[in-house]
């Protein structure tokens, strides 16, 4: 009995030792199995962290008793509230809303006939423009030989005839006939112009022999109807003109457009058409050698002192001759004292018959006819190249000034103060 208790009395003595020994061995046990490899990830836990190495406890751990509230551990634990989170996922992109287009015209391909039309119904611009122009006026020898066997002419060349104009009766030519005159322009649109002018235009040819056509039959004899003409006229035109130019070059800074059109009005005539027949038996005179019988040809016509105009009885309405004192060159025949190109014409109103011409009215229908081309520099300076057919062939330039309020197109949307360019896009946000 008493041995008994002495066995249960060591049990008890025994058994703290023994039994915690026993737990930490297996806790140890179950750490080793529980190490996660190095090839999956360690999860982190609050109540038993992991060690920071994977090597294995020494071998008299099994021995060693180990502490109840907290093993010893390498490993920084991990706090429960904030675990090791993974990577950041990334946020959702947000909705696009596609913006709503304003409507709008469509975009039109940049063309040349895209700007001609943008710059003729589009673009304000300045309407009133006042200028100044001139050129030269040319009556061609072929036109007027329609009507006369021989005459004279201006065609701004010298005094050369070549065979052409000789053939068609030309006698003389020298000098050039000019225009000048102002003008006011209101640009009805970018294409059409509606222009108003004055202008004087001088025509005038040398003196010579003219023959009318109709009075010709071929015959020497006939010569005789000739006349010394001096053509000295001024024509002051008043007309509007309808010029529509399509634009071929369209810049901020400048324009170029070609284009023609026409124009009506009235000319007053001034000056006058005076004529002295030749005479009958027509001869010719030179102050040294006196009278000559060399006027037999439409080709001595044009040299007057082969063929130089007389006093004629016949045609000397009161039949009074002059006397022979009165010409400049006193002669018995009574002949004008002239050079080849020119007649003295105090002699010519001695005979009593030199005339102005009565067929010509005072006033006269101007009919135009233009070919132009204009530039514009900056909406405000123009220059100008005309040229068409009116009382002769001209050609000539002017020079315009373009002002007021800036206008659109009579055609185009109404008013609007300074320059707008269209703006085509596909849509505005």
């Amino acid at each position: 009995m008493r041995s008994l208790g002495l066995f249960c009395l060591t049990l008890a003595a025994s058994w703290p030792a023994t039994a915690w020994a026993g737990a930490d061995m297996l806790a140890l046990t179950s750490l080793r199995t529980a190490q996660p490899s190095d090839d999956a990830p360690q999860p982190t836990s609050s109540r038993a962290p992991a060690s920071a190495t994977t090597d294995p406890a020494p071998d008299d751990a099994a021995s060693q008793p180990t502490s109840s509230k907290a093993p010893t551990s390498s490993m920084q634990p991990t706090s429960s509230r904030a675990p090791e989170s993974g990577p950041i996922p990334e946020p959702e992109p947000e909705e696009e809303f596609e913006p709503i287009a304003e409507p709008e015209e469509e975009e039109e391909e940049v063309t040349l006939e895209t700007s001609r039309r943008l710059a003729a119904r589009d673009e304000a611009f300045h309407r009133h423009g006042f200028g100044a122009h001139g050129g030269i006026v040319i009556i061609p020898t072929w036109l007027l030989s329609n009507w006369l066997a021989t005459h004279t002419n201006a065609l701004c060349r010298g005094t050369g005839i070549g065979n052409f104009a000789s053939d068609r009766g030309l006698g003389q030519q020298d000098g050039c006939n000019f225009f000048v005159g102002a003008d006011y322009t209101y640009r009805f649109s970018r294409v059409l112009d509606v222009t108003a002018s004055v202008q004087y235009q001088r025509a005038k040819v040398p003196d010579g022999l003219w023959l009318d056509k109709a009075r010709y039959n071929g015959s020497a004899g006939i010569i005789d109807a000739a006349d010394f003409t001096e053509v000295d006229l001024g024509l002051i035109a008043m007309e509007v003109d309808f010029i529509a130019r399509a634009p071929i070059v369209i810049t901020r800074d400048v324009e170029f457009s070609l284009g023609g059109g026409a124009g009506l009005g009235l000319g007053v005539l001034l000056g006058g058409v005076y004529q002295t027949p030749l005479g009958t038996g027509p001869a010719g005179f030179t102050a040294d050698g006196g009278r000559t019988d060399s006027c037999s040809t439409l080709e001595d016509l044009s040299d007057l002192t082969r063929c130089t105009p007389r006093y004629d009885v016949n045609q000397d309405g009161d039949m009074v001759p002059p006397d022979e004192s009165e010409l400049s060159n006193p002669n018995p025949d009574l002949f004008a004292s002239c050079s080849r190109t020119g007649c003295n014409k105090s002699d010519l109103d001695a005979f009593g018959y030199r005339r102005k011409q009565g067929g010509l009215p005072p006033v006269i229908p101007v009919v135009n006819l233009i070919v132009s081309a204009r530039i514009i520099i900056k909406d405000a300076v123009g220059i100008t190249i005309n040229g068409g057919f009116n009382t002769g062939f001209y050609f000539g330039g002017g020079v315009q000034y373009y002002f007021g309020k800036a206008e659109q197109d009579e055609m185009g949307k109404g008013a609007t103060m300074g320059k707008k360019r269209r703006r085509r896009r596909r849509g505005r946000v």
